[in-house]
């Protein structure tokens, strides 16, 4: 009697204990080296199996030239704009310990550069190769999602925030780097 008890107790507990899967969002803000502006925002999103990370990424960089001539010397007249989209898959490899992960990725991207010199627009699209090194720290523990790290929300859960540090790079026709920093949300590991 006591071991059918203890063995319906396992069975149960079994089947309350069911694995997150790891998925996160990223937004990143870099320093690129290889286009005309230095700065680009992007997102990524995430989807981990076991040791292998799969992502979709996005990054632009847009700059606006200085103005060539202005009408009253105040209002540009003669506008000069680039914008560097580039649209990724990659596949790599992602490694957990405690809070932190770090991971390798590479794939193809499809790129799209746009000139618009006033009003005059030239597209030119291209493939390349993308890399991507980077580091994360997130939450090890689940607890309470909290709204402005103040007020906490519902039971306790592995949904949280995360910070790190990417390096990466795009081989093309037009070639850069980046180093910058990924802010997240998501789920960063398997939570217990």
């Amino acid at each position: 009697m006591l071991f059918s008890s203890i063995n319906a107790q396992e069975k149960l507990d079994s089947l309350q204990q069911k694995e997150n899967s790891i998925v996160f969002v990223d937004l990143n803000v870099s320093y690129l080296e290889g286009t005309s502006s230095k700065i680009s925002a992007g997102l990524s999103i995430n989807y981990q199996f076991k040791k292998n990370l799969f992502s979709f990424r996005f990054i632009q960089n847009h700059q606006v030239e200085t103005a060539r001539d202005f009408l009253f010397g105040l209002i540009p007249t003669d506008v000069v704009t680039n914008t560097l989209s580039e649209y990724s898959l990659l596949y790599g490899k992602r490694f957990i310990k405690d809070d932190f992960s770090y991971h390798i990725s590479a794939g193809i991207s499809y790129n799209d550069y746009t000139r618009d010199d006033n009003g005059e627009i030239t597209t030119k699209i291209s493939t390349g190769f993308p890399l991507q090194i980077g580091v994360t720290w997130f939450n090890a523990k689940k607890e309470q999602y909290r709204i402005f790290d103040l007020i906490p929300v519902g039971k306790p859960t592995g949904f949280g925030r995360s910070a790190g540090i990417n390096l990466y790079a795009n081989i093309g026709k037009k070639s850069y780097i980046g180093l910058g920093f990924s802010f997240g949300l998501g789920w960063y590991k398997k939570y217990k």
